[in-house]
């Protein structure tokens, strides 16, 4: 009677990988895991920092957008549609510089008197821009990072805006109405007032403020994102006259030559018909800077207000 011994098998012919192979394993699984782990790290980063600049446009665009829509609405209700006892007949424009009664169609609550005050950093004007029929006096103005105007300290800026029902009493003028700022558009870097040349000419840009802070590695905001000159120094409000030239700013109401700037006439060839804001804005130095390239995103804005009812 055969009997089969079963020899049990060598060792060596049952073991799994070696401790080599295992290290090998794993130092290759390590290499992928930290390559997929780096390109979704820079994924996610330039995901925030895109994120970032469409906030940044949303932001400015809505605000943009409402300047534009106000303005169309300035000089409405005019003096041509309104009379009262104190605008009898048609005495336009509404300016406070000539003798009554226009002096009282200004004051008068019934009529929007149109642009009232225009600078590179500040814009008044009187319109219904509610969509009814009460006048407002609004006010768009730049102030600097500490909310003085005008903005003399540093950058980034802030632009407020005020509206406030014309005085119902037509005792204040366009340009003594009170203000109330109820809204307003941060982390604004351009703040210039350039003026005139030597020969009289308008510059396009200028005299901005510094931007505070510093950049991640050492060098300050202003050189750095200030590079282009234009960056900080293009004023936030410029004023067009109906050729496309650039009106010589201030200008206000209590001033004849101001009151023919501002109020169109027949014989008007040079007054305001178009008023442009232009926004260079900066992400917050905080919760904005981009972790890819460690700098803020800007991103820059510009609206073009058509004054439909100065003419």
């Amino acid at each position: 009677m055969s009997m089969k011994i079963h020899r049990p098998k060598s060792f060596s012919a049952q073991a799994g990988f070696s401790l080599l192979e295992l290290v090998i394993a794993v130092a290759i699984m390590t290499i992928v895991l930290t390559a997929i782990f780096k390109g979704v790290n820079v994924v996610v980063q330039r995901s925030q920092a895109e994120q970032t600049k469409i906030d940044l446009v949303q932001e400015g665009r809505d605000f943009v957008d409402e300047f534009e829509r106000d303005l169309h609405q300035a000089g409405y209700p005019n003096c041509r549609m309104v009379a009262t006892a104190l605008s009898p007949g048609v005495n336009c424009p509404a300016d406070q510089v000539t003798a009554p009664p226009n002096f009282y169609v200004a004051k008068n609550h019934f009529v929007a008197a149109g642009l009232v005050s225009v600078s590179n950093t500040q814009v008044v004007f009187e319109g219904a821009v509610d969509g009814g029929g009460t006048v407002f006096s609004v006010a768009y103005q730049l102030v600097d990072s500490a909310g003085n105007y005008p903005p003399s300290g540093t950058c980034p800026c802030r632009i407020q805006r005020s509206q406030v029902a014309k005085d119902p009493t037509d005792s204040t003028l366009p340009t003594n109405q009170t203000k109330a700022f109820s809204r307003e558009l941060e982390n604004v870097v351009n703040s210039g007032v350039p003026g005139n040349d030597a020969g009289g000419n308008p510059l396009p840009y200028g005299n901005g403020l510094n931007i505070a802070g510093n950049t991640a590695w050492g060098q300050s905001d202003t050189a750095y994102y200030a590079a282009i000159s234009s960056f900080k120094d293009y004023p936030v409000f410029q004023a067009y006259d109906q050729f496309g030239n650039l009106v010589p700013l201030p200008q206000d109401l209590t001033t004849t030559q101001g009151a023919a700037k501002l109020n169109c006439g027949p014989a008007s060839i040079d007054c305001i018909k178009t008023i442009r804001i232009t926004v260079n804005l900066l992400s917050n130095q905080v919760t904005g800077v981009d972790l890819q390239t460690k700098i803020r995103p800007v991103v820059t804005l510009v609206g073009d207000a058509r004054l439909v009812n100065n003419y």
